[in-house]
């Protein structure tokens, strides 16, 4: 039964794995046949798109989009356009790797090329970084080596004895762990310039960039929308710090946690852990793909408000 359980197990995983595989390999080939397609031709587009009218007018539209080739077929009438401040209010369809090359888009800013004092710095929070994923791993098995101790003394029948070493080593252990852990502050003093580093970098960027665009885009905004955008660089640090601190370490420590139970235990351990994080990990994906959305609809009328203000 034992061995019947664990095949079923595996059939049920490898069928998963394969349906996920199948389905990403359909969406990606449909979305590379969509973007494929000669000047974005879709259903919804007409017969006779702008640009290839062969008889353009002076303003390059023959029939705009409507379906005929007389000359005298009716124009389509302008849409209104629309306000500068309008965002799109749906998430786009983006993918891990598009994440992941979007951070290393931001990781100069992120790294302090100007200043060799903050790269020492960066150097130093990322071996402190290493150390809390040690101290990690330490904590859980001094635990171990309490309880074996005491359960090694009450076994054998002698005299009581408190082991005095391991519980002095725990405490200092869980005096170094966690967010509020000495080495977490102390990581968190040190990482104090480089933030400010990297929040002077991205908005002298910013402004850079707007100053250095054409007439017609300042003609065609609003001055309250353009300041509101360039005040969310902190939003853009904030990110890579939580992209550095907190989900790359927290990957790590999954991997760390799934290895040590597969040599220390056997991988059913590891199965449970990992079907466990994962579980989870996919859930919080969900749900952020979810609050996005209304995120996504604050910030939008946030920005309104701030350019017709």
């Amino acid at each position: 039964m034992e061995i019947v359980s664990s095949s079923v197990r595996i059939l049920i995983l490898f069928t998963l794995v394969l349906l996920y595989a199948s389905k990403s390999i359909t969406t990606k080939s449909h979305e590379q046949k969509t973007a494929h397609r000669p000047n974005g031709v879709s259903e919804s587009t007409g017969l006779l798109d702008a640009s290839g009218a062969e008889n353009g007018n002076s303003n390059g539209n023959a029939n705009g989009h409507s379906y005929g080739s007389t000359a005298g077929a009716p124009r389509s009438q302008a849409s209104k356009p629309e306000d500068p401040w309008v965002r799109p209010t749906t998430m786009p369809s983006t993918s891990w790797w598009e994440y992941l090359s979007g951070y290393s888009l931001f990781f100069p800013y992120l790294w302090p090329s100007k200043s060799r004092r903050l790269q020492i710095v960066v150097m130093m929070c990322f071996v402190l970084l290493v150390a809390q994923r040690i101290v990690n791993v330490i904590v859980p098995i001094q635990v171990g080596l309490i309880v074996g101790d005491l359960t090694t003394a009450m076994e054998d029948g002698n005299s009581f004895h408190v082991p005095w070493l391991h519980i002095s080593l725990y405490v200092l252990f869980r005096w170094l762990q966690g967010g509020q852990g000495l080495l977490s502050s102390i990581r968190s003093r040190l990482w104090i310039p480089v933030s400010q580093y990297s929040y002077m970098e991205l908005s002298t960027a910013s402004f850079e960039h707007v100053h250095g665009l054409s007439l017609d885009f300042h003609l065609g905004k609003k001055t309250g929308e353009v300041l509101s955008a360039l005040s969310k660089g902190s939003s853009i640090n904030t990110f890579l710090e939580q992209a550095t601190f907190q989900i790359l370490p927290m990957l790590i420590d999954l991997c760390i946690a799934v290895g040590y139970f597969l040599i220390a235990f056997d991988a059913y351990y590891a199965l449970v852990v990992g079907i466990s994080t994962f579980g989870y990990l996919y859930v919080t994906v969900r749900m952020a793909q979810w609050r996005a959305e209304i995120r996504r609809q604050m910030v939008n009328a946030g920005r309104q408000e701030d350019a017709v203000k």
